[in-house]
C-alpha cells in the first residue's frame, strides 16, 4: 500500500488486564490520516503493550481496535501489511549488511526495492557510507537509524513508533523529528509511544497511562 492514503485507527473501549492488574481501560479515540497520537506514561504503564494491540500483535482483554483504509475495515493480516513499526523488539540480521537487511525485509513484505532506492533510504537516515557494512559492526544508534530506513522502505500508511529516538544522539533525534514531520505531511497515521516531551509535541491527541 502506498503512503498518503486514507487510513484511520479507532480504539473502542479498549481494556487490558494482565493477571490482577489493569494496565489501561476505557480507551476511546480516533486517529485520522496526517494525525499523530502520543501514548505517554511511566515505564511499565503499558505503552508498548497498547502499541502491539494496535499493530494486531496482541489482543485487548475487552474492547476493540479497528483500522479503516479507504472506507474498508482491515483484518489483522491487512493491518500488518500496511504498517511500519519501530520497536526495541525488532531484530536485525547482524550477519547481513544494512542494504541486505532492507532488501530482505522488503521482499518479505512482497515489495520491490532497487539498489538505488536502498541507497536513497540509507542516505535519508545518514547511513549511506555504511550501507554495505555488516550490521554487527553498527553501533546501537546506527541500528536504530537502519530501523527507520527499513520502515521507510516499507512505505507504510500506519506508523507505530515505540520510543523512536532511543539510542540516538542529537543529530539522530533531529533526523527522527524530520522523518515524523515528513510522514505527517504525507498523511501517514502516526502513533508514538514515548516519554520524550519533544516527541509528544507532534501529537494531535494523547493517551496518558499511569
Amino acid at each position: 500500500m502506498a503512503m498518503g492514503k486514507n487510513l484511520s485507527v479507532q480504539l473502542l473501549d479498549v481494556r487490558k488486564k494482565i493477571g490482577t492488574r489493569v494496565l489501561f481501560e476505557k480507551l476511546n479515540i480516533v486517529v485520522n490520516p496526517g494525525e499523530c497520537l502520543a501514548i505517554t506514561g511511566p515505564n511499565g504503564s503499558g505503552k508498548s503493550t497498547l502499541l502491539k494491540i494496535i499493530a494486531g500483535l496482541g489482543q485487548p482483554t475487552t474492547g476493540a481496535v479497528q483500522v479503516w483504509y479507504n472506507g474498508k475495515q482491515l483484518d489483522l493480516e491487512e493491518r500488518r501489511a500496511c504498517l511500519g513499526l519501530i520497536s526495541p523488539e525488532i531484530i536485525l540480521y547482524t550477519d547481513l549488511t544494512g542494504s541486505e537487511n532492507i532488501l530482505f525485509f522488503t521482499r518479505l513484505r512482497g515489495l520491490r526495492c532497487s539498489q538505488d532506492q536502498i541507497e536513497e533510504y540509507c542516505k535519508t537516515v545518514g547511513l549511506a557510507i555504511y550501507k554495505d557494512q555488516l550490521v554487527h559492526t553498527y553501533s546501537t544508534g546506527m541500528r536504530q537509524r537502519l530501523k527507520f530506513a527499513l520502515m521507510l522502505a516499507m512505505q507504510p500508511v500506519l506508523w507505530l513508533l515505540d520510543e523512536p529516538s532511543s539510542n540516538l544522539d542529537a543529530d539522530g533525534k533531529m533526523l527522527v523529528a524530520q522523518i515524523i514531520s515528513n510522514g505527517l505531511a504525507q498523511k501517514a497515521t502516526v502513533i508514538i509511544a514515548t516519554n520524550e516531551p519533544w516527541e509528544a509535541e507532534y501529537a494531535d491527541c494523547k493517551i496518558e497511562l499511569v
